[in-house]
């Protein structure tokens, strides 16, 4: 065979193969469909679960204790209302300061002290706002410390 011949069986056969074209077995199209089968034993039923936490409604609440004191003093974020055991980012400005995992009944508590050492950290009177974000639900609430001294 020539070349040219070659290229154009083997163009035929391609073009064939991707439209479908070529000997197809055929069936008898006026047979009745076959018959569908149940199964003869009883089946479980699937157990429903769920992915993503369910709404709050309400929203998440923090509260902080103590409310005021100086840099660096130990305080405590108490907030509620988040996903049940979802983790919770607790931030000051841009920075993590914990990341900690809410209870059964969505409660998250923790302690940490109060930043220092950026510029303004020891005005009395300033105002430090602590932010609580659920990792999952993306749920989030904040409460604000005031720096004494």
């Amino acid at each position: 065979m020539r070349p040219v011949r070659i290229i154009a069986t083997v163009v035929l056969a391609a073009v064939l193969a991707v439209t479908g074209c070529g000997v197809r077995a055929t069936t008898d199209q006026t047979a009745p469909p076959a018959p569908s089968v149940t199964p003869t034993h009883p089946t479980a039923a699937p157990t429903p679960t769920t992915n993503t936490p369910a709404p709050n409604p309400a929203g998440p609440k923090c509260a902080i204790s103590p409310k005021a004191g100086t840099a660096g003093s130990l305080t405590t974020l108490t907030c509620s209302g988040f996903a049940p055991s979802e983790p919770v980012a607790i931030t000051f400005l841009a920075e993590v300061l914990t990341t900690t995992k809410a209870t059964a009944d969505g409660g998250v508590a923790s302690s940490f002290p109060v930043p220092t050492g950026f510029a303004g950290s020891h005005y009395p009177g300033r105002k430090d706002t602590f932010h609580a974000k659920g990792r999952q639900s993306g749920n989030a609430a904040s409460a604000t410390f005031t720096v004494t001294g």
